[in-house]
């Protein structure tokens, strides 16, 4: 048996009820597949690392199991893809059975939410030449090449 981690993110401004009918759409979808499911637990809201259609945060979501065999793997992989709650999503082959975990908690540190709220990264006009000119100095530097004059070259003959 071969065992897999499926780790994807919905979108984080759907209610939390909708959240979990959507857990059950996807624990049934891959189930049509006959695998077994080993863990299915939400990670919990998070800042996400890059904005991913107009979303800063996402809930994240674990799905580990196992199967028999891989070939149901791009269809299930459609499915997520055309998904409009599914966000992002990854799956990973893994070396070994992961361990059965029970409810987890899903972990929202609202204080950890509140501060990097306000940190917001600076955009970079493409546009704009500033801080080119350094860099420049450091490819290109200002001082001219050295002439190397022949000694043995003598004037007027």
């Amino acid at each position: 048996m071969r065992y897999y981690e499926l780790l994807y993110i919905v979108n984080p401004n759907i209610e939390e009820d909708k959240t979990n009918t959507i857990i059950d759409e996807i624990g049934k979808e891959i189930e049509k597949y006959k695998v077994s499911i080993i863990n299915h637990n939400i990670w919990g809201k998070k800042r996400l690392a890059y904005p991913i259609k107009n979303n800063k945060y996402g809930i994240y979501i674990l799905l580990q199991f196992g199967a028999d065999q891989f070939e149901f793997l791009k269809e299930f992989e459609r499915y997520l893809i055309l998904s409009k709650s599914v966000i992002r999503h990854q799956i990973v082959k893994l070396d070994e059975e992961p361990a059965k975990v029970e409810n987890v908690e899903p972990i929202i540190d609202e204080k950890e939410l509140a501060e990097n709220e306000s940190f917001e990264i600076p955009e970079v006009d493409a546009a704009s030449d500033e801080g080119t000119e350094e860099l420049q100095d450091i490819v290109e530097p200002e001082s001219e090449e050295p002439v190397i004059e022949n000694e043995n070259k003598e004037e007027g003959k």
